[in-house]
């Protein structure tokens, strides 16, 4: 919805949007808490297929501040665990602290009707099912808001019996989330940094502000080039491949992956960049 345009702009530019799931309606009333600190978990180094994202170390640094890491400087005081210190036990004893804010960066592998093949990489190399979270009752409760910094965690299909499978932004509601942001398609690592580090930072400056309109504005921030960004480089995607998004010289792994036009003034301007992120609940 937000990259459809009504002849004069994209709809992100005049309207905020969010989705809303049977899920969702049990805490669309529910007022967030007055102060936020936040848990992120993240996987940067490359494992198997999955490719290094180097953008997710500074990503989380840039959203979380953990006294126990230095170079942390988030607007958002909690913990972070990152690589071998996220795993699935490590994850689980964390959730039980009851972080209002839970961001997970890392590749999330969506396989259409099988929720057993479909799965996020932790930091140790493993793979965390959907059909294993499935079964951590409520094991999201108490947070505000989860953040999927990933590839098509909002994506869910039928099985071949017909039965949906859920999304992992779905099923994380049913988990207990309010709010859940998620992806529609692959995204990539040096533009979701930028975007996420934004929506955080409007936040922080706008408490008051809900969250749909920090992550508008995030949006709106990489459509019109307000944030600052380092030189385009080939980067990876968070998913299975790589992507190149600028005119450059191709090899075998970026020849059949997306390129767009680059406008220096704002590099990512594509829809490609910041319209896959969706906000899935309460809104406030």
């Amino acid at each position: 919805m937000a990259q459809l345009q009504d002849g004069e702009a994209y709809l992100v530019e005049r309207f905020r949007h969010v989705m809303f799931t049977p899920a969702s309606q049990a805490r669309l009333k529910d007022a967030p808490q007055a102060t936020w600190k936040g848990l992120g978990l993240g996987v940067s180094k490359a494992h198997g297929e999955f490719v290094a994202l180097p953008g997710v170390v500074e990503e989380l640094q840039g959203i979380i501040r953990d006294k126990g890491q230095a170079a942390s400087t988030g607007v958002l005081p909690g913990a972070l665990q990152l690589d071998a210190a996220f795993t699935a036990p490590a994850m689980r004893a964390a959730l039980r602290q009851r972080y209002p804010v839970v961001h997970i960066a890392s590749h999330f592998h969506f396989r259409p009707g099988n929720e057993t093949a479909s799965f996020l990489l932790l930091g140790d190399g493993s793979h965390l099912p959907l059909s294993e979270i499935k079964t951590w009752p409520n094991v999201f409760a108490g947070v505000d808001l989860l953040t999927l910094s990933a590839c098509e965690t909002a994506m869910g299909n039928a099985a071949a019996d017909g039965k949906e499978v859920e999304g992992f932004g779905v099923l994380a509601q049913r988990q207990g989330a309010k709010a859940v942001i998620a992806t529609l398609w692959p995204v990539a690592d040096a533009s979701t940094k930028a975007l996420m580090q934004e929506l955080y930072r409007r936040h922080k400056t706008q408490p008051r502000s809900p969250k749909i309109e920090a992550l508008r504005q995030a949006q709106l921030a990489l459509l019109h080039g307000q944030k600052p960004v380092r030189k385009m480089v080939a980067q990876g995607k968070r998913s299975l491949t790589v992507i190149a998004p600028v005119a450059e010289p191709s090899d075998s792994s970026t020849a059949a992956l997306p390129r767009f036009p680059l406008n220096p003034r704002a590099p990512y301007a594509h829809p490609f960049y910041w319209a896959p992120f969706i906000l899935i609940g309460n809104w406030k």
